[in-house]
């Protein structure tokens, strides 16, 4: 599904309207009609007071239809206008229709349901000091809250909260999602959300929305061999859980050899628990991590993709084996954990690979990639994680709520599944090897990143219906897989 920022769905307006499929004011009709059936859907209004808030605009062109629609159904509507008499041409239209008794001038009272139609997608400046203490006031008083179009208050297409902004029980949102509502920013602002169909066509955008993949087909007559080799290098003394995670999941996602180069202080440990992994110990350091000192390039025969950096530790030898990778590795390589740390201080690495490259940093570890924050990072992850990609020639996985990819194409793709329970230390490894895998049995990195994050989360999900979300366990996960 394509995510739409607001001169996308103004264009997708405009070509159907001069298509002559609607004008402006039918659509508005539609628009207002549809959000209305959907608040009837989920409630009855019959005898309830329902306030709505309309702006000067179009957003506010929809809430006077909505109101329409719910005094039909027997709601007791009351209409404010924060910002004044409507501007635009079908708004207008609209609140003619109303019956002027039900104009407000102040908000006394308590309403069983308030409606926001005071801006929708079109804000994009600070509000100004009376707006944000209205809608302060708004945000604490009782009542179901209902959004239209998005929550006001919010940037459509980077979820900037610009200074205060409506939070909502229910956004009714219309022809295609906003990228504000995959962003962190827009987390706590609204609870669930409803695309609406109004019958425009949305056009086509480079921000998408994960669907579920196409995995490769497993014949009938295969051997180990046919689903490929994944080359893990991860682990060291303390965090050999960290290997553990990245390679049961690697084997549970259908790779046909999981080969393992570690420490030899964690053989003991992974060999038990994971017997089906083959296992490569090599020389430790004195404290436990794998020996910059070890040969790559033997690893590296008959491997199909490569994993680097999950429980590594962050050491200097780690660094070292990270630069004798990338000059050696002509398979997909992902990177990840101390990978990412090890990567922090020598990025331009990432311009001398010769096999493709993904990336999978939290917004930590991107933070350190770019010496920047994690405060910079959630305030800008489309941006951030694109402009990245472009300027490495690699694919990132920008984990977190919503883990969004990207690649250097510019095409942003945002996972929707997942839940709190994922949260949790080892989570990442997983997908980890869940891409290392899916890499392994063929699917261009692209899609494998894709089709990792996807399962990935879908699996958390399946898991959190039996433990809980509080009581999920990364290895819950790989068992749902």
């Amino acid at each position: 599904m394509n995510v739409l920022t607001r001169d996308l769905i103004k264009k997708s307006e405009e070509n159907a309207v001069n298509c002559g499929d609607f004008s402006f004011i039918k659509l508005m009709d539609i628009a207002g009609t549809k959000a209305a059936d959907v608040i009837l859907k989920h409630y009855d209004v019959k005898n309830k007071k329902v306030l709505v808030l309309c702006g000067n605009g179009n957003n506010g062109g929809d809430g006077f239809v909505i109101a329409n629609k719910l005094m039909q159904n027997g709601a007791d509507v009351s209409v404010f206008l924060p910002l004044g008499t409507p501007k635009t041409e079908s708004a207008l239209h609209y609140f003619s229709l109303l019956p002027k008794n039900i104009i407000c001038n102040n908000l006394s009272g308590e309403f069983d349901f308030i409606i926001d139609a005071i801006f929708g997608i079109g804000l994009c400046r600070s509000l100004d000091e009376d707006l944000i203490s209205l809608i302060n006031k708004i945000n604490n008083m009782s009542g179901v809250k209902i959004a239209v179009d998005i929550p006001s208050g919010i940037n459509c297409d980077n979820g900037e909260v610009l200074g205060n902004a409506f939070k909502s029980d229910l956004t009714i949102t219309f022809i295609a999602p906003k990228p504000c509502f995959y962003l962190p920013t827009c987390a706590d602002y609204y609870k669930t959300l409803e695309i609406v169909d109004i019958g425009v066509t949305p056009l086509e955008s480079d921000v998408k929305l994960l669907s579920a993949p196409t995995l490769p087909e497993r014949p009938k007559i295969s051997h180990k061999g046919t689903f490929g080799t994944a080359l893990l290098i991860c682990g060291s003394y303390g965090m050999a859980g960290a290997a553990i995670l990245a390679t049961r999941a690697a084997l549970k996602s259908g790779v046909g050899i999981a080969k393992c180069l570690i420490p030899k202080s964690i053989y003991k440990i992974l060999t038990v628990a994971v017997p089906e992994a083959v296992c490569l110990p090599k020389m430790s350091t004195l404290k436990g991590g794998l020996s910059a000192f070890v040969n790559i390039k033997s690893a590296l025969q008959k491997t199909s993709a490569v994993l680097f950096g999950c429980g590594l530790s962050n050491t200097v030898h780690t660094k070292m084996l990270l630069k004798k990778l990338i000059k050696s590795n002509s398979c997909p390589l992902i990177i990840d954990a101390d990978g990412i740390n090890a990567l922090a201080g020598c990025i331009d690495l990432l311009k001398k690979a010769n096999a493709p490259i993904i990336l999978t940093p939290h917004p930590a570890e991107m933070a350190r990639l770019i010496k920047s924050d994690v405060k910079t990072i959630e305030a800008n992850r489309i941006t951030i994680a694109r402009n990245f990609a472009k300027q490495y020639n690699c694919i990132l996985v920008l984990k977190g709520a919503n883990t969004l990819i990207t690649d250097p194409s510019g095409k942003v793709y945002f996972n929707t599944l997942g839940n709190s329970g994922m949260a949790t230390g080892g989570s990442g490894d997983v997908l980890s090897g869940i891409i290392v895998s899916l890499l392994a049995q063929g699917l261009p990195p692209i899609e494998a990143a894709k089709a990792a994050v996807y399962l990935h989360s879908l699996a958390a999900d399946k898991a959190a219906k039996i433990t809980g979300e509080a009581g999920l366990l990364p290895s819950d996960i790989i068992e749902a897989l």
